[in-house]
Formats: structure tokens, C-alpha cells, sequence
């Protein structure tokens, strides 16, 4: 489990860093929650209070539960990582 929550982090701070370069780049955020905490430059601090939450729970819940959590959580963001990057990639084709 400890494997899944640092792979969970690592993703977090791709998602950051690949979305900046997408947003700085001229794309746009389609998340209209992520949309309204980066306009009041909350969406860092929100971030780190969702992964801790995540992290958090991993841990509280019995083994099973958290890796299936982890593994979930990962899941979600490695589908965004990959679109971020993704949209890098066909932003530098342009």
C-alpha cells in the first residue's frame, strides 16, 4: 500500500505540473471546480488537502479497502496525467 500512496503523490504533482504547461500553453481547464479554485489560486492548497484526505483514509481503512481505494485514486489520475500530456503533445504539433 505504501507503493500505491507514493505513486498517488508522484501523480498529484505530474497533474500540477502537466497542467500548468497545458494551461500556459493556451488550453484550457475543463473542470469548472478546478476552473473556480485557480482563479483564487486555492487549487494548490485544495490539492494537498485532497491527497492528504486520500492518503488519510488509504491508511484508516482495512488493507483490502485501501489498496482497492489506491489503486482507484490512481487509476483517476493516471487517465488525467495521460491526458495532460496528451494535450502537450498535440499543442507542441500545432
Amino acid at each position: 500500500m505504501i507503493l500505491l500512496a507514493i505513486l498517488f503523490i508522484i501523480l498529484n504533482i505530474l497533474d500540477i505540473t502537466s497542467s500548468r504547461k497545458v494551461l500556459r500553453n493556451g488550453g484550457y481547464e475543463a473542470n469548472p471546480i478546478t476552473r473556480l479554485l485557480m482563479r483564487y489560486q486555492l487549487f494548490i492548497p485544495a490539492k494537498i488537502v485532497m491527497v492528504m484526505i486520500i492518503l488519510l483514509m488509504m491508511a484508516m481503512l482495512d488493507e483490502n479497502a485501501g489498496i482497492k481505494l489506491g489503486i482507484i485514486c490512481c487509476g483517476i489520475y493516471g487517465f488525467i496525467v495521460w491526458n495532460n500530456f496528451r494535450a502537450i503533445r498535440l499543442q507542441s504539433q500545432d
